[in-house]
This record gives structure tokens, C-alpha cells and sequence, in this order.
């Protein structure tokens, strides 16, 4: 039925109905960005000097050790002075007139808060992201979306006033909850509501705008160095969407699958004037619509059966979380699980680490943002026809590979021969880039028909722990070692070509659905080789 539903999209093709969803999404995403890489230019790593009790005045004099401690008179014995530590600090204003990390003196032992503000927010995406999933199911894709979007413009506008670091923490943590909430439900709202042809291209197409947001990103940052103002500046073009919202329509597929039949056709009408198509009869469209929901019945039951409710929640919940050990209860299955889940921590830190580190290269912090913000529109471009002609097993690795070689060079390589230091970075970023989008698509045709939702939903969960631990790489060892993090994250996207070699091709080869076909296909193909070896041999000692 949903071939049949998909017929249905291609009847009412492509138009201003579509192009709504399609614009909504792809803005939103570009509202994300600012926010998701916030610590580089919000609370990034600033020069300092300390300023011992009486700092400026001739007849104080104190030495510093190393601008955390100073040297003063200790328990009235002036000869035996001892390290005391600071409590005031001057910043070096030549990049940044003002910062979270001056604001808060997020310096010396307070330092980890740094690495602490960017994590927080990731730490939110990885709460909000399956809250936000059963919200969007059962309350519809266009209302998680509409709230989600509303809420993160409030709290994103607001975080600009908040008067301690405590509030602006959990300001991160609210906007990262709120995150998946408009760019998952928005995704998912936009290709339900995509005709078939349209949706490889379409799920390419979304991917744009959040590089052409960090070019942006770089260069906002660039025009205003206050922190207060930048926050400012980015959160207000969130409020040009909210118009918008008033004219999205609910998921069609949706509202059939929930039996809403009678908002669903209002619905495919609306669309049908909106882009100058016919409908089916009205006979059709209801036979149509009711044997789509009959598919639905068996999901119906199953929550039926667990529950309705808080209880059913979490009756749910705990049946999915026991569901994760069918990843490892078959040996071929097993070793899949276990590579993806590599990859995909690998990958994410790789990915949010090279994008995070430009003061660790001593390099220009707008221009690095903006260059890895151009570097990936070819890498999301560019992947689909690599993919498609070469594979998706040595492209993939390819990517890792050189990634991971072009990092790991930073870490030799003089930081006052700038070119080659953002060339290198920048080498590393598209790599990883193009990497990160074949690793979903490779992942997805990996994984059997029955544990395919189940896999990549457990292999995100990876990917949000590595984007919460790399900012403590490079903002807690970074400043004190610049080449501990091209070290880790070059050694972590070797890491994930090395995990990509065991696995078997998947193009154009036909998709397993069940667990028993991904075992029996590889013991079908070692029966099938020793049997042509055999007659190989046969035809050898053939007169």
C-alpha cells in the first residue's frame, strides 16, 4: 500500500505544496548551525594574564607562574612566599571583544566548562533525539516540528540575556533537546511529503544548507565579536519561520496511518489546488487510504498489547532496549553491529573535532569555519555518483583513509606555514565529510530489513557520545597540547577505514530482510566458491 501511496505523491507531483515543506526544513536546518558549533566563536579559547590583589600598582609587586597562580606574601612570612591562585584575569581582546570565556573566566581551573558549554548541547540532541522520535509518531510530525521550532526561537533569544554561566548551561542542554525536534521531524515531514524520483535528490539537497550556514556562521562572527550580540544576531532570522509554520499541513502519510482520514484528504485537496493536480475519486482515495492504515493494524495491536500510557511507555521502552542484543546474537550480525557502532564514533568525532579545532592550528577562526563550511558542498555533492560507480566499501574507506592522513600530519607540521596547515585541515574536512554521508546510506543497506531501524538508531547513539566527548579533546587538551587532537582525531578516521575493510559490499547486491538471510548469504557464497574451485579442478584433470 505504500507503493500505492507513493503513486498517489507522483500524481500530485512537484509544486508549491512540496516546495513549502522543502522550504521550511532546509531554513531550519541553516538556524541550527550557529548553535550547534556555538564554542568556537561564543566561548572559544582566549589569551590571558593574571592580576594579583593590586595589579598596576608600583608598590605591589607580584610574580606570575604560569597566569593561574601568582607568588604573594603567605601566612605573614614574606621570605617563604608561596603560589596563590588568581581570581582576576585581563583577556586579550585583539580577536574577540567579549566572550562567555572572559564574561565567566572559563580559565584555569575552570577551563573544562569550555569543553563543558559545547557538550551540553550534544548531551541535549542525545535525550531529545528518541523523545522527540515517539513525539513526532504520536502527535504527528508537523506539531513536534511547529513546537520544537517555536521553543528553540524563545529559548535561543532569551539565552542572549541570561545572567550566569549556570542558566546559560541549561539553556545549551534546552536547545539541544530541542534540536531533533525540528530538524528530525522537519526531515521526515519533508520527504513524506516528496514524490519518489524527487527524494535521493531531495535527501541530497537538505543536506546543503547546513554547509552554506557555517560558511555563514564564520562570517557573522567575523562582522560581530561581542558574544551577547552574535547570539543576537543568529537566533533572531529564526523568527522569519514562524509565518510559515501557520501554512504547513500535516503529514498526509501520517494521518492515514493514524485513521484521520478526514484531515488526510483535506490534506492531498489542499495539495492537489496548490500544484494544479487531480485527485483520484473520492471512492479511490478512501479505499486507498483505508488499506494503507490496515497495514498499521499490526503496530496498533503491539501497543495495545503493551499498554496505553505512561506504563505502555515504558513497557515499550524496556522491550527496545532488550531488542538491542539481537545485534549480537548471530556471529555475521554481530561483527556488523560492532564495525558500524566504531565507525560511527569515529566518524562523529572526527567530523565535530576538525570542525571545532581551528585554535588549536593557530590559524584564522572565520576563515577555517567558512572554508570547512565551502569544503563540504562538493563532499555532499560529490558522494552520490562516487558511491554509485565505485561502491560503497573502498569509497568509504578511501575517505577514512585520507582523512586520517591529512589530520595526523597536522600534528608535524609547523603552525606558522598557515597554508598548508588550513590546506591539510581542509583536505581532512571534506574527507570526513563525504565519509559522514556515505556512512548512513552504507549502514542503512548493511543492516537487515528487521533490525535495520533498530541498528541505526543504537549507532546514532555512538555517534551523540563521541560529539559530547571531542570538545574536551580539543578545548581541554588542546590549549596545552595543540597536537594531541590532530593525534586523536587522525588516528580515529584510520580507525574507521580499518573497521570498513571487513565488511562485504552492498551495491547492487539484493538487501537481506531478516537475520537468517544475512548469515545464509554468506555461507551461500562460501558453498558456491568451493564449489567453483572443485570445478576448477575437475576441469583441470579432465582429458
Amino acid at each position: 500500500m505504500a507503493n500505492k501511496f507513493d503513486e498517489l505523491l507522483s500524481t500530485l507531483g512537484t509544486g508549491k505544496w512540496n516546495l513549502l515543506f522543502f522550504f521550511a526544513t532546509t531554513y531550519w536546518n541553516m538556524q541550527l548551525v550557529p548553535h550547534t558549533l556555538g564554542s568556537v566563536f561564543l566561548a572559544p579559547q582566549v589569551q590571558y594574564t593574571c592580576e594579583p590583589p593590586g595589579y598596576g600598582d608600583a608598590t605591589q609587586l607580584y610574580n606570575t607562574t604560569d597566569n593561574c597562580h601568582y607568588l604573594g606574601v603567605y601566612n605573614g612570612t614574606e621570605a617563604e612566599p608561596s603560589p596563590l591562585p588568581c581570581t582576576k584575569w585581563s583577556y586579550n581582546t585583539s580577536t574577540f571583544t567579549s566572550t562567555i570565556t572572559m564574561q565567566f573566566d572559563l580559565v584555569c581551573d575552570s577551563e573544562y566548562l569550555r569543553a563543558t558549554y559545547q557538550s551540553m548541547y550534544m548531551l541535549g540532541t542525545f535525550v531529545g533525539a528518541p523523545i522527540n522520535g515517539i513525539f513526532s509518531d504520536r502527535y504527528g510530525r508537523r506539531t513536534v516540528f511547529t513546537y520544537g521550532t517555536i521553543l528553540f526561537t524563545i529559548v535561543a533569544l532569551f539565552s542572549c540575556r541570561l545572567p550566569n554561566f549556570s542558566s546559560i548551561l541549561a539553556a545549551r542542554f534546552i536547545l539541544g533537546f530541542l534540536h531533533p525536534a525540528g530538524l528530525q521531524a522537519g526531515y521526515i515531514l519533508a520527504l513524506e511529503a516528496c514524490e519518489p524520483r524527487r527524494r535521493t535528490v531531495m535527501g541530497i539537497v537538505l543536506g546543503l544548507p547546513w554547509a552554506l550556514a557555517t560558511v555563514a556562521w564564520g562570517g557573522w562572527a567575523f562582522l560581530i565579536r561581542d558574544w551577547r550580540w552574535l547570539q543576537l544576531a543568529v537566533s533572531l532570522p529564526c523568527l522569519l519561520l514562524l509565518p510559515v509554520l501557520w501554512f504547513l499541513d500535516e503529514s498526509p502519510r501520517w494521518l492515514i496511518v493514524r485513521g484521520d482520514h478526514r484531515r488526510a484528504r483535506e490534506v492531498l485537496e489542499r495539495a492537489a489546488r496548490w500544484n494544479k493536480m487531480d485527485l483520484p475519486p473520492p471512492e479511490e482515495l478512501d479505499a486507498l487510504m483505508k488499506n494503507i492504515q490496515k497495514e498499521s493494524t499490526l503496530a496498533k495491536e503491539e501497543e495495545d498489547h503493551n499498554g496505553s500510557g505512561f506504563q505502555g511507555y515504558l513497557a515499550a521502552s524496556w522491550k527496545k532496549f532488550l531488542s538491542v542484543f539481537i545485534l549480537l546474537r548471530t556471529p555475521k550480525l554481530r561483527k556488523i553491529s560492532l564495525l558500524v557502532y566504531t565507525k560511527f564514533f569515529m566518524v562523529s568525532m572526527v567530523f565535530y573535532g576538525i570542525s571545532l579545532n581551528a585554535v588549536n592550528f593557530s590559524v584564522n577562526p572565520f576563515l577555517y569555519m567558512a572554508l570547512g563550511g565551502v569544503m563540504e558542498i562538493p563532499a555532499y555533492t560529490l558522494t552520490v555518483p562516487i558511491v554509485e560507480y565505485w561502491g560503497r566499501r573502498i569509497p568509504s574507506a578511501a575517505f577514512y583513509f585520507v582523512a586520517g592522513a591529512s589530520i595526523l600530519a597536522l600534528a608535524v607540521v609547523p603552525a606558522d606555514i598557515s597554508w598548508l596547515v588550513i590546506s591539510l585541515a581542509m583536505i581532512g574536512k571534506f574527507s570526513i565529510s563525504a565519509g559522514y554521508q556515505v556512512l548512513y546510506l552504507y549502514a542503512t543497506e548493511l543492516f537487515p530489513t528487521e533490525v535495520r531501524l533498530l541498528a541505526l538508531g543504537t549507532s546514532t547513539i555512538a555517534s551523540r557520545i563521541a560529539s559530547m566527548a571531542s570538545p574536551f579533546v580539543t578545548d581541554l587538551l588542546g590549549p596545552h597540547y595543540p597536537w594531541i587532537p590532530s593525534v586523536v582525531f587522525g588516528v580515529a578516521a584510520l580507525l574507521a577505514g580499518v573497521a570498513t575493510l571487513p565488511l562485504h559490499e552492498t551495491h547492487k547486491h539484493p538487501l537481506p530482510d531478516t537475520v537468517k538471510d544475512l548469515e545464509d548469504s554468506e555461507e551461500y557464497a562460501v558453498a558456491r566458491s568451493e564449489e567453483e574451485t572443485k570445478e576448477a579442478e575437475m576441469e583441470q584433470i579432465r582429458p
